[in-house]
């Protein structure tokens, strides 16, 4: 983050530097100068507070589980993160447990390939469902990211489908079986990444 000099120490460093200028107070003004100057760095200003940038809302991270049942998508972050709001518009990032896409907006990282795929396809699935999905819990409600672990079940027009399941099994994401759900559940998504792999699907194609 930038920094910005205390505009009182500024001035008085320089006032001793006009000083050198004009050639009174030899060492003595140098001194003076790098001393303020060492000051000024521990009480300096943040420009953060002013660059309206860094002052954008961000989704809230509420440490409490939502409520399962149909909630509203509000954007899709990639394609294993989206955003749902509700009726008092707040915001929750949810994360798919157990599915884990290729990156494409993690910072200081470059987009991986069938990262952009996984994207498109889960922004296609959630417009199909219009922006509607049913969210579930099958252990781990929250990361230590603030984000909400959920199993989730775009409401399309000829039924619901199985997004976790269903980006595993079209090679568009890797089953992540760290968290705390079902043995179960991750049995179904061993089976559906094997299914990709054997298929040479997505990632598993490169």
């Amino acid at each position: 983050m930038a920094k910005k000099v205390n505009p009182l120490i500024n001035r008085e460093i320089n006032k001793n530097v006009n000083k050198l200028l004009r050639g009174k107070g030899g060492l003595v003004s140098i001194l003076a100068v790098i001393v303020l100057a060492v000051i000024g760095l521990f009480v300096s200003t943040d420009d953060s507070r002013n660059n309206p940038a860094d002052n954008v809302p961000l989704p809230s991270k509420k440490q409490t589980p939502l409520e399962e049942g149909i909630w509203n998508v509000e954007r899709v972050v990639d394609g294993d993160t989206f955003i749902v709001v509700d009726d008092k518009n707040d915001k929750y990032r949810i994360r798919l447990i157990g599915a884990d896409t290729p990156e494409t907006v993690k910072p200081n990282h470059p987009i991986e390939p069938f990262g952009p795929e996984a994207s498109a396809f889960t922004k296609n699935i959630i417009a199909e469902a219009n922006n509607r999905v049913r969210i579930s819990f099958d252990g781990d409600q929250i990361d230590k990211y603030g984000r909400t672990l959920a199993m989730v079940y775009p409401q399309m027009p000829d039924g619901e489908i199985f997004l976790n399941e269903v980006l595993i099994r079209e090679g568009l994401a890797k089953a992540e079986l760290q968290y705390r759900f079902s043995k179960g559940m991750k049995e179904r998504f061993k089976e559906a990444e094997e299914e990709a792999k054997r298929n040479r699907k997505g990632i598993w194609g490169l």
